[in-house]
């Protein structure tokens, strides 16, 4: 199985439609990913997983999702947390355990300390958490989401050969 393969699917939220993938069936595996990135992240392990499990794949709206959020859509982190929740409702998930890396870790604790009914487990892999959120190193780009069109600019640039 190609993750590329996965039927796409769509879900309206408040703040948006949301893009997402799945694969298998069995206990519920929502997988979230961190900045500039979506749910193809997980393609090298959700074939496997598929196996025994029921893998959610969303494209979060942080950088790389296919389409943009509703214009007055909170996209702060405790909103992220809130449209994590709202997708989990929409689809009806329950008892979900949720694996988690990057920026996404960060948002899983918040929607854990938030929003924590419909969670039954957390995994975290490398994750963003403490007052490494953002990381340093994204202190900068913080700024561009308070320009329209920059971050849509900044994640073109990376089509560049030079930029990856």
């Amino acid at each position: 199985m190609d993750w590329k393969d996965l039927e796409t699917h769509v879900t309206e939220l408040p703040q948006g439609r949301v893009h997402y993938r799945e694969a298998g069936s069995g206990e519920t595996l929502l997988f979230i990913h961190g900045l500039f990135v979506h749910g193809g992240l997980w393609s090298k392990v959700v074939p496997a997983l598929s196996e025994r499990f029921r893998c959610v794949l969303p494209d979060l709206p942080l950088g790389a999702h296919a389409e943009a959020m509703n214009r007055d859509a909170d996209l702060t982190p405790p909103g992220q947390a809130r449209i994590i929740a709202d997708y989990m409702a929409s689809l009806d998930l329950r008892d979900v355990t949720i694996v988690a890396n990057d920026t996404g870790g960060a948002l899983t604790q918040i929607v854990l300390a938030n929003h924590p009914e419909r969670i039954k487990r957390v995994v975290l892999t490398n994750c963003d958490a403490y007052e490494n959120f953002l990381p340093k190193a994204f202190w900068p780009f913080q700024a561009l989401g308070w320009i329209p069109g920059a971050t849509w600019l900044m994640v073109q640039s990376q089509r560049l050969r030079i930029s990856r």
